[in-house]
């Protein structure tokens, strides 16, 4: 009797718990579909503009901490429409980039100025930057590597 009624009890705990399991996927299924980055900009790709990199690395070698280490990444919009970066953000704190508000036009050139603050940074270093805009795609990375003695 006792094996029944554990067997009744795990069969329903299964088969209650695969129901929800179901209605919890099709729920975030809904969900994700649903939200938008706010990051993420509507990207029209066969009219997007084209960013082309001069270089998306910038190696600053050796650095004493304490020092600051500033870099411009140029590039320029290649597209036939213009460029609005609608954020640009950094891994970490010590690394504050600076990017042009106002749209980027077909042809022009632009930069994005970054500034490394070495202090408490010891040891080898990847800073990676992100560009998000309206271009396809539309998230771009640019990389600060060195190392702080």
């Amino acid at each position: 009797m006792k094996k029944v009624l554990l067997f009744s009890l795990v069969s329903l705990f299964i088969i209650s718990c695969g129901t929800n399991a179901t209605d919890n996927t099709n729920e975030n299924a809904r969900l994700e579909s649903s939200s938008v980055d706010a990051n993420e900009v509507s990207v029209d790709t066969a009219n997007a503009p084209i960013i082309t990199m001069t270089n998306d690395t910038f190696n600053f070698g050796e650095a004493k901490e304490g020092d600051k280490v500033s870099h411009e990444f140029e590039f320029v919009n290649d597209g036939n429409t213009p460029l609005i970066i609608s954020s640009v953000n950094a891994s970490c704190g010590c690394t504050t980039p600076n990017y042009p508000k106002q749209p980027i036009q077909p042809g022009e050139k632009s930069k994005i100025e970054v500034v490394f603050d070495t202090k408490n940074q010891p040891g080898m270093q990847h800073k990676v930057i992100t560009m998000f805009s309206n271009a396809h795609p539309n998230r771009t990375l640019f990389h600060l590597k060195g190392e702080v003695k």
